[in-house]
């Protein structure tokens, strides 16, 4: 089943006194030179990991991340609940939710006061303990804890459905007990500044999951995470649109402007237009950022046995139920994207409506201003007490020290290259732009430069000028993958100028050198012949 729509009119927050200065500082940190640095606002002081004794490796997990991230032993509490992925709500409350807003209480990180609160849903007001001060405002659930609240209530109105994340319900765990049949509205949702500095709602929580298909890969995640962070995340972005309109043009608008912001912060971006998915076994190196809809099932390049994605990558489809298995490998999304290499995925363990899911052109605005995982994941999603999971370590900055901080090695020091010569060319107009990196492409024999500018040309709907770019890299590339990757793109570029003839030719290159059939990615030569 598809994604449920509905318009929600969530209303405009009330702009806090640091607002000015956080925004003041992000438009330093957007400009600045290289070097600078994003503030760091550390979380790890404010942060508890919840693990479940009972789940094989969790308590393991649980002290592998403290000690990683300098969490305190006596921020890591066991809580004995089912090891099955879902629970009742009557089990939340009286395993999770519970024994946390007592134990917090008891250790003294919240201190609490009675309030008149208004219930969002019935305008009513009501008396109830809040918090008034907290010390910890970030919750990191590992592997072990369920993910799924199921629905008590039998055929609810659409928009009252009661089934939710766990993690979703953790984030009002400080907060005052509300209707709990629909969605509450998020009040960080879109909130120009880190979460430290954001004073709105004391006992709201930021919740974070270190939850996979196997403890293996919960630690690579942490790993790549922390080691990532060291130099800032580098590689491509993966767009997959989906062509759909109407009521569902708001998920389209998110990936058209994901893509915009990509190219404006100096990251190659490739753009699927079709509405298929990514074709099977196309070539997708240096996946560092995927954004994608509309398939319930994961498929297309990214499942592909040679992708892997680059060490610290994000990424996202967008599908009802792409949370339901997190820890099966090859059900729903989040579980394979997290096998196949990222470091982090979101998705929804039940069927949310579509405005209601992360909203990717925020998610990225954050994430690329410096913004933690967890920040910058709620930060992009409009309602809490409901479907919405996040996956990763929630401490992880990928853009920590800024794009384009350092210059690394190897194919890093491309992206680097390339981003730092983008931001010196702000605006719409890339003509100097694109001169500038092909001359320094030439110059320093990068021909893996040149497919990055001819990228940068398809992206802006040049096609034949990406042509010429990359027919030039393709002459200047030794190693077999290169060369198969650049003749595919150039097939898929002459097919959308018309030209079937040249693309054709240029694909018989590919499946009929032996050597160049022996790459992985020449399977997609086969499967795109057969189209024409």
């Amino acid at each position: 089943m598809g994604l449920k729509l509905q318009k929600t009119n969530l209303s405009t927050m009330t702009t806090q006194l640091l607002l000015g200065l956080v925004c003041f500082m992000s438009g330093l940190i957007s400009g600045a030179s290289q070097e600078v640095e994003v503030p760091a606002l550390d979380l790890s002081g404010e942060t508890v990991v919840i693990y479940n004794p009972d789940y094989a490796q969790s308590r393991d997990l649980a002290q592998y991340y403290a000690e990683k991230r300098g969490i305190s032993a006596d921020h890591l509490i066991g809580l004995d609940c089912p090891i099955d992925d879902s629970m009742s709500r009557q089990q939340y409350d009286q395993m999770i939710r519970k024994p946390l807003f007592e134990t917090f209480v008891r250790r003294g990180w919240w201190k609490l006061t009675q309030k008149e609160v208004k219930d969002q849903q019935t305008g009513k007001d009501f008396p109830a303990m809040v918090v008034e001060e907290s010390s910890v405002r970030v919750i990191a659930l590992m592997r072990g804890i369920p993910f799924q609240i199921r629905r008590d209530a039998q055929n609810p109105q659409n928009a009252k459905e009661d089934e939710a994340s766990v993690d979703s319900e953790l984030c009002l765990l400080g907060l005052a007990r509300q209707t709990l049949a629909g969605a509450l509205r998020n009040p960080y949702f879109d909130q120009g500044m880190r979460f430290q500095m954001y004073q709105g709602t004391p006992g709201l929580m930021l919740v974070g999951r270190l939850d996979a298909p196997d403890a293996d890969t919960v630690k690579r995640m942490i790993d790549d995470a922390i080691s990532t962070e060291k130099l800032g995340l580098r590689g491509r972005a993966v767009i997959d649109m989906a062509q759909k309109t109407g009521a569902y043009q708001e998920g389209e608008d998110w990936l058209t402007r994901s893509a915009i912001l990509f190219r404006e912060q100096g990251i190659p971006v490739f753009i699927d237009k079709d509405e298929p998915l990514i074709a099977d076994h196309w070539p997708l190196p240096d996946t560092a950022l995927y954004f994608g809809w509309y398939a319930s099932t994961v498929s297309g390049a990214v499942a592909s046995p040679s992708f892997r994605f680059m060490p610290g990558a994000i990424a996202c489809h967008l599908h009802s139920f792409s949370g339901a298995a997190i820890r099966a490998p090859d059900q729903h999304w989040v579980g394979p994207l997290l096998h196949q290499g990222a470091a982090a995925a979101l998705g929804n363990v039940f069927e949310p409506y579509l405005s209601l899911t992360v909203h990717f052109d925020v998610l990225n605005k954050r994430l690329l201003e410096g913004y933690s995982l967890v920040e910058a994941s709620w930060n992009a999603t409009p309602v809490l007490s409901w479907m919405n999971v996040v996956c990763g370590d929630p401490l992880y900055r990928p853009y920590a020290k800024g794009p384009g901080s350092s210059m690394g090695e190897g194919r890093a020091r491309d992206y680097a290259l390339y981003q730092g010569t983008t931001r010196r060319f702000p605006g719409t107009d890339s003509r100097e732009l694109k001169k500038t990196l092909a001359e320094m492409a030439e110059s320093r024999s990068k021909p893996h430069l040149l497919e990055l500018t001819a990228m940068l040309s398809a992206s802006e709907g040049k096609n034949l000028e990406a042509i010429e770019l990359l027919e030039h890299a393709e002459s200047l590339y030794v190693l077999a993958a290169d060369k198969v990757r650049a003749l595919l793109y150039l097939a898929e570029l002459y097919l959308r100028e018309g030209k079937k003839d040249r693309a054709t030719q240029i694909l018989h290159q590919i499946i009929d050198d032996p050597a160049l059939m022996k790459v992985p990615a020449a399977v997609a030569a086969q499967t795109l012949i057969k189209k024409i």
